[in-house]
């Protein structure tokens, strides 16, 4: 894996991935890591724990996919199904993060749409080989 062509390509969606496990890693830690003002939204929807749960498994499931891309025909679709999972989980977060907006915020709410940006563009990348591995026909078609 590493220097292959591949890593090159992917190791944005790996940086990704990792950095939703982390994140659900931190919160769910003991302590109260949502507590300050500007993730009162989030806590509002939502417990610390189930936050952390849908952050691990999104990022779990992302690695999976990468680890499994070109080992079977469709492994494209998995990688764009588990990108946009992942840029919904970001804007999600932005948009969460915004309405409570606090200034102890900030440095997250100025983090997050960066990462909606690359999920996006993992989004296109995923999607782009897809249709050069003739992998959605495959898929539409049931083979």
């Amino acid at each position: 894996m590493p220097g292959t062509r591949s890593t090159h390509t992917r190791i944005t969606e790996w940086m990704l991935a990792t950095l939703m496990v982390t994140w659900g890693a931190a919160v769910a830690l003991p302590g109260d890591a949502l507590g300050p003002a500007g993730y009162r939204v989030l806590t509002e929807l939502a417990p610390e724990p189930v936050w952390a749960l849908v952050s691990i498994a999104i990022g779990v499931m992302r690695m999976a996919g990468l680890v499994i891309n070109g080992r079977w025909r469709r492994s494209p679709l998995l990688r764009a199904g588990g990108a946009a999972w992942g840029l919904g989980w970001w804007l999600g977060l932005a948009w969460l993060l915004w309405l409570g907006s606090e200034p102890g915020a900030l440095p997250a709410l100025a983090s997050y749409p960066v990462c909606a940006l690359f999920e996006a563009v993992s989004v296109w990348r995923g999607a782009a080989d897809s249709h050069r591995s003739g992998a959605l026909g495959r898929w539409m078609s049931g083979q």
